[in-house]
């Protein structure tokens, strides 16, 4: 006779095993590719940044209208940037002996705009000498390119002429003479020169440095 207790016991299921999925060839190739193309943009960002070239770099002070010389610069390596455009030091000698249209400083690059261009009085404005005594002018020494107010000054003993200032830009400042006179070379608008040049060329005009470069 059977016994009740095994009777009861339920048979036991089967055993199932979890089916295994080959991976898919298009998965493994879309994989390879995508890593393929990850090493490849590192590969190009590292050369992009690593990339130097050799360019024309500022050794000594150059300023406005003085000649560029060969001890003025010195070979510097740069890397590429699309807001400059630097002289390539296998270039120099094109720039070499030309006068350099601003000031350039010691640790800057060179660009080609910077030499050999041309240099004032350009179309529309005129260039003229203003004659000023020591009162008639800042103790700052003035510099090239400076903006400058040009306004009405008399001579001691005389009325001062009441004139609208006028705006210029100094592009040379002469040494002083024997009486402490000295003539500043300025550049002012077409139609101001005449008038400007008569009264510079008496004394009876100060000169007024501006802010600016």
């Amino acid at each position: 006779m059977n016994d009740p207790a095994q009777l009861e016991k339920p048979p036991l299921a089967p055993e199932v095993r979890p089916l295994r999925r080959r991976p898919s060839k298009l998965l493994i190739l879309v994989g390879l590719v995508l890593a393929a193309l990850c090493a490849t943009g590192t590969v190009f960002i590292y050369r992009n940044v690593d990339t130097t070239i050799a360019a024309v770099g500022v050794a000594a002070p150059v300023r406005f209208g003085q000649v560029v010389l060969d001890n003025s610069v010195r070979e510097v390596q740069v890397r590429p940037d699309p807001g400059l455009t630097p002289v390539l030091w296998k270039d120099r000698s094109q720039f070499i002996g030309r006068k350099a249209t601003t000031n350039l400083w010691p640790g800057s690059v060179l660009t080609a705009q910077a030499v050999g261009g041309e240099l004032p009085p350009r179309p529309g404005e005129q260039l003229l000498g203003i004659a000023v005594k020591p009162a008639q002018l800042p103790a700052t020494p003035l510099e090239p390119l400076k903006p400058v107010l040009l306004v009405p000054s008399g001579q001691s003993g005389t009325v001062t002429e009441t004139w609208e200032p006028v705006q210029g830009t100094v592009v040379r400042v002469g040494e002083r003479d024997q009486t402490g006179l000295r003539v500043v070379d300025v550049v002012v608008a077409e139609h101001q020169g005449p008038k400007l040049a008569t009264k510079g060329s008496v004394g009876t005009v100060a000169i007024v440095l501006l802010p600016g470069s």
